[in-house]
């Protein structure tokens, strides 16, 4: 059971959406051995998420929906993409970005927006993710 004072804590926040959530190996790039990534992300002050593993794919659209809370101030979406790795102790990192969600964190209603971050600073890699704020 919810207590009061995480209800009155709730109102304050803003639930955030974030579907379609998919990365990206352009045309033309050098082709690497097939993985299975899957990806980890996290809102400051939630618990980590992790989609799926997407198997034999260098364009995996993970087709999952994670919501989070956003609560004025800084706010950073954290993308990790990974490739999981059975044989290993460790799956490998692919790349990892961060986008910036203090324009999400208003008092604005609903509103959708489409980004995409380049994994590392990697030209080759991308990850794109539509980001619904939920009033």
């Amino acid at each position: 059971m919810t207590s009061k004072s995480t209800i009155i804590f709730l109102l304050f926040a803003i639930f955030c959406l974030l579907n379609h959530v998919s990365a990206k190996k352009p045309i033309g790039a050098v082709k690497i051995v097939l993985g299975d990534p899957y990806v980890k992300l996290w809102v400051d002050g939630n618990p980590k998420q992790q989609s799926k593993v997407v198997r034999d794919s260098l364009d995996p659209s993970f087709g999952q929906n994670f919501f989070f809370l956003l609560y004025p101030g800084s706010q950073k979406l954290h993308f990790e993409v990974r490739d999981r790795d059975p044989g290993h102790k460790k799956d490998d990192l692919l790349g990892k970005s961060v986008i910036d969600l203090d324009g999400f964190c208003t008092p604005a209603p609903s509103c959708t927006d489409t980004a995409f971050a380049v994994l590392d600073g990697n030209s080759s890699r991308y990850l794109f993710v539509t980001i619904t704020k939920l009033n």
